[in-house]
């Protein structure tokens, strides 16, 4: 894998800079060496808060641009940033909106212990000091309808106000609050045989479903699980308050149409490169497997000649083709395939502040959002969450603590109250509004379509089923404008792994709600 180099905006200089300088000013904060942890996180946190009420209002009808309100309104929506140039995001000084990177542990009963914060010398992005993950404020939330049904007002705070409640999960399971919140900076993967959110790996994908996540992230005896009702949570009412939009891929595409699959033109022996024809359409910092066939990605004749590399750039071959300068030497023939993959992780590392590496709409790239690395070209299989069809409606089926996580939807499971949009046909539906179920919000209604209502997909089995399905969001790499934020495929069962369905590691499965 090539190596990473993080390239820091100035704005995440500043979130550091005042983070450290909060570290210094006294006791708030301290860095416990025989724990081999910091002290004080909490208490650190709670300085930062402003107190205040922000509020986004999010259409209830097929209307896509949301109001800003309370302390949110006034705030610019923020201008995306890339590798080369900085975001501008005039969030990143408001206290609720706060976030850094850090290393941590979370411990069997699902507490955070943080052991290294960017820019404090010990940090380490590629497993050198253990997992990655975003380290953010606990917030309290309210969410309710208003203007006479018009409008789901969602608004949060950093500090607990009359008729605010804790966000998703926030509580811990003896009913007390984390000290912070973490969320895995990157997709899950694989590092020194134990599941991980580092950068400069491949995203695990092809052994992944609802099920073999409790497999994975060892759901029964440690504090970890897939991607939580609290990970989807933070990116959704993330985005809403600074974009003011439903329509998340207006803003950040991510990996989502970017299928290609082209024939080697020309043989190559023992060279870190690949050639095909000028004008395929590969992106440098992309990931690519080579197989004998053209078939399913899932395939093995689809990575039968190179698994998985990562195209460091792309250069002139000859007149007529062109080289796709791998990470890693490979021996390829004429007639052999190149087939696009989930990227790898890190691809956004350079990206400063919200943003993807060149562009945030290009429908080829992944994308940063208040941190986390997401859109990587795959599904992300959540736990704790699941999809229960009883023959006249699709129900949707939370789990707050993932410790007790099962290959069946069990007793431990309480149905959210919200029905997914499904009819009397297997297919794409297209959700108007935005539901509160048991801290998800997801897609509810029906008769939008990609450029109204949620904007993004919910595909359905048919109204008819019975069964118990697993809850698979964002999108893949040509799932297109059916993907996004809100995007849901609900047709595959709770044991279903496949070469698009990926995860991510989380830290707060363990949650009372």
């Amino acid at each position: 894998m090539a190596s990473k180099t993080h390239i820091m905006s100035d704005e995440t200089g500043q979130r550091i800079a005042s983070a450290l300088e909060a570290m210094a000013r006294g006791s708030l904060l301290a860095y416990d060496g025989e724990a081999g942890e910091y002290k004080g996180v909490d208490r650190w946190l709670r300085s930062m808060r402003d107190g205040r009420i922000y509020t986004v209002k999010v259409p209830t009808g097929s209307a896509v641009a949301c109001v800003k309100a309370d302390a949110n309104e006034g705030v610019a929506v923020p201008v995306t940033g890339t590798n080369s140039k900085a975001a501008t995001d005039p969030y990143a000084a408001l206290a609720p909106f706060f976030h850094v990177d850090c290393n941590a542990t979370v411990d069997a009963g699902g507490v955070p212990h943080i052991t290294a914060i960017s820019g404090d010398g010990m940090f380490a992005r590629t497993g050198g000091n253990g997992n990655v993950w975003v380290l953010a404020p606990v917030l309290f939330w309210r969410v309710e309808d208003t203007d006479g049904g018009a409008y789901t007002s969602i608004s949060v705070s950093d500090t607990q106000l009359p008729g605010f409640s804790p966000q998703p999960g926030a509580m811990l399971p003896d009913g007390s609050l984390r000290p912070c919140m973490v969320y895995a900076k990157y997709a899950l993967s694989d590092h020194g045989g134990s599941a991980a959110s580092v950068s400069g790996a491949q995203p695990r994908t092809r052994d992944v479903s609802h099920n073999s996540l409790i497999t994975i992230c060892k759901t029964a005896s440690t504090g970890y699980s897939g991607r939580s009702i609290a990970d989807d949570w933070y990116l959704k009412v993330m985005f809403l308050m600074k974009y003011a939009t439903k329509n998340s891929q207006s803003v950040f595409a991510g990996c989502t149409n970017y299928s290609q699959v082209k024939p080697v033109t020309a043989a190559a022996k023992s060279q870190s490169y690949v050639v095909v024809a000028k004008g395929s359409g590969y992106v440098a910092g992309s990931a690519v497997m080579i197989g004998t066939q053209n078939v399913d990605r899932g395939a093995a004749a689809a990575h039968d000649v190179v698994d998985y590399a990562i195209i460091k750039r792309v250069e002139t071959h000859d007149g007529e083709n062109e080289r796709l300068v791998l990470d890693r030497p490979a021996t390829t023939s004429a007639g052999n395939y190149v087939y696009t993959a989930p990227w790898p992780t890190g691809c956004c590392d350079g990206v400063q502040g919200d943003g993807s590496p060149t562009s945030p709409k290009s429908g080829k790239e992944p994308f940063t959002l208040q941190g986390v690395e997401t859109g990587m070209g795959m599904y992300e299989a959540m736990s704790g969450v699941a999809l229960k069809y009883d023959g006249s409606a699709c129900r949707l089926m939370v789990l707050h603590d993932t410790r007790k996580e099962a290959a069946s939807i069990t007793a431990d499971y309480a149905d959210a109250g919200a029905e997914l949009p499904a009819d009397a046909t297997e297919g794409w539906k297209y959700p108007v509004r935005l539901s509160n179920a048991g801290g998800m919000l997801v897609g509810t209604g029906s008769g939008a379509s990609t450029t109204t209502g949620v904007c993004d997909g919910t595909y359905m089995k048919a109204v008819s089923t019975v069964g118990s399905y697993e809850f698979l969001a964002l999108g893949y790499l040509w799932n297109a404008a059916n993907a996004g934020l809100w995007c849901v495929s609900g047709s595959n069962a709770l044991s279903d792994a496949w070469w698009g369905i990926g995860s991510r590691l989380s830290g707060t499965g363990r949650s009372r709600g």
